[in-house]
Order: structure tokens, then sequence, then C-alpha cells
């Protein structure tokens, strides 16, 4: 009796095996579309302006984009002189930063944001060969 249950166990875990590898694959999915949903130019403009952008890792920053499309970028406090000053443009759905003298690694960059929702926001590097985050935010009104 016990060769007839193993031919019969084997087929049943390898079928449970792919039910449940199909399954993670469809929630992946469903489940990414749903959780972040990237900005268009105009919602990312609006964004920008409505306030004072604060990472969450603070040592990314306080960003607060002006409508004269300057920007000041601090470094702990909301308030305050600007640790470094620089100037942003919007393409189509790409924010583009230049600071004024802040280390050339991070002086200059461009990115897309989109919302993760509870208020959350993630910014996304733009025209670099690999996609990653830049950093996470929330924003001050």
């Amino acid at each position: 009796m016990s060769l007839t249950c193993i031919p019969i166990v084997k087929p049943l875990r390898i079928t449970r095996q792919i039910y449940f590898g199909l399954v993670m694959m469809l929630g992946v999915f469903v489940y990414s579309p749903a959780q972040a949903q990237e900005l268009d130019g105009a919602a990312l403009e609006e964004l920008a302006l409505r306030g004072t952008w604060v990472a969450e890792y603070r040592a990314m920053g306080i960003w607060s984009w002006n409508e004269d499309k300057t920007v000041c970028y601090r470094i702990g406090d909301t308030e305050g002189e600007c640790y470094d000053t620089g100037s942003w443009v919007i393409n189509e759905n790409v924010i583009c930063y230049e600071l004024t003298w802040v280390s050339p690694g991070y002086r200059k960059d461009c990115f897309t944001a989109q919302a993760l929702g509870d208020g959350r926001y993630e910014t996304i590097y733009y025209g670099t060969a690999m996609t990653s985050t830049f950093f996470y935010f929330k924003v001050l009104e």
C-alpha cells in the first residue's frame, strides 16, 4: 500500500507548489498597481507647490519647491536658512533639480514621484540604468 501512496503524494505536492507560486505571482501583479501610482506632470507640480517635502530618512533632506522654480534644500529643520539652493523644472512627469554647491554626486538629478497612500510618496531616479528609489517623503502643508 505504501508503494501506491508515494506516486499520489508527490504529484499533489508539486501541484500545491505550482498553485502557491501562481497565487503569489497573481498577488504581486494585482497588488502592485494599486499600491503605487506615478504622478503626471500637473500632479507633480501641484505636489511640489503644495508644501515642504520632508524625507522619511532625514539625511535625504527637506525640500521646498517655489513657484519661481527655485528650490531650497535643508537638512534637519523645516525652517531657517537653506543648506543649498538651486532651480527645478518639470518635463512631462519628471522633475529635475540642480543645486548650487552641494557634492557633485548629489547636486543635479531627475526623478518621478508616485503616491503610496496615507500621505506618503516615493521618488524614483529617472534616466539611470536601474530603477531605484531616491527617497520617501510626506508633505508639510
